[in-house]
């Protein structure tokens, strides 16, 4: 029973700080079975959570990984990132981050061993034309997929505004992560008793101290970083800034580069993923 005398704060299933609470209790699993399952066609009740970094070196920037999801029974990483003010840079930070995963994912020793990876990035965005989308990269010499990697994106304001009619659970799973308030959670989720066991968890997240710290630091965080974001690019004036931003985004791009090179990952499929010259890149793989 909750207690009606004190303050209940919103928490939102758009927040890795959510994600990573339900996902860990066994009662939520078939919860994100579905969602996921309905994205990549796997099921993941497998997998497990792993909290992981890639770090630069640079204490004023790591390469922060939301969320992965792993198994000990399959060759595949699952990386989750939950895009609460998407935009172009973020897109292609969480691009950078896969091809990162990918070179990350060659075990060194005599037998070299593959994992596939998997992104998913679910989007607080409408799209004009579809809901979801998939992506493969593409060698530019043999014009093969390269089956290693994907990239799947997930358009939640389309799916905003659908409740459940008894047969349109993974619509309606997707939907929920849209709400702005418990009564609108539940009226999305009717009388599906997966979705309203999440929203009674939500509900007593709410009045929990010691979650809503956490919760309320992450939310304040991406709220500070897409501010900066927003007034970096508005800005025109801020050179300083831009002039910092564009050299940040070229430290990721090298260091995405020699990560690749390192794994024997094609100098012309890494040219196109990170947009460096092939010069640059020679140059990079003999530092190597």
């Amino acid at each position: 029973m909750l207690e009606e005398n004190k303050k209940k704060r919103f928490i939102s299933l758009l927040s890795d700080t959510t994600f990573k609470h339900l996902f860990k209790i066994e009662d939520y699993k078939e919860f994100f079975n579905v969602i996921i399952k309905s994205i990549i066609d796997m099921d993941i009740n497998d997998f497990k959570l792993h909290d992981a970094e890639l770090n630069s070196g640079n204490e004023k920037r790591d390469y922060r990984l939301d969320l992965l999801l792993v198994s000990d029974l399959v060759d595949i990483v699952i990386s989750i990132e939950m895009n609460q003010f998407p935009s172009e840079e973020a897109k292609y930070k969480n691009r950078l981050y896969v091809y990162a995963l990918l070179a990350k994912s060659l075990n060194s020793g005599e037998d070299i061993k593959k994992k596939q990876v998997i992104q998913i990035n679910f989007n607080k965005e409408k799209h004009p034309y579809v809901s979801k989308a998939s992506y493969s990269v593409m060698d530019l010499n043999t014009h093969k997929e390269i089956k290693d990697f994907k990239i799947h994106e997930v358009y939640l304001e389309n799916y905003k505004g659908i409740r459940y009619n008894g047969d349109n659970k993974e619509e309606m799973y997707l939907s929920l992560f849209t709400a702005t308030s418990y009564e609108e959670l539940r009226e999305i989720a009717g009388d599906d008793k997966e979705a309203l066991k999440i929203v009674d968890e939500l509900e007593k997240l709410g009045i929990d101290d010691k979650f809503g710290v956490i919760y309320d630091n992450e939310e304040m965080q991406k709220r500070m970083i897409n501010t900066a974001r927003n007034w970096g690019y508005d800005d025109g004036k801020a050179e300083g800034l831009e002039e910092g931003k564009k050299e940040g985004k070229k430290e990721e791009k090298v260091f995405i580069a020699k990560n690749l090179l390192k794994n024997d990952i094609s100098i012309e499929v890494i040219s196109e993923s990170t947009g460096l010259s092939i010069e640059k890149l020679e140059e990079l793989k003999k530092e190597a």
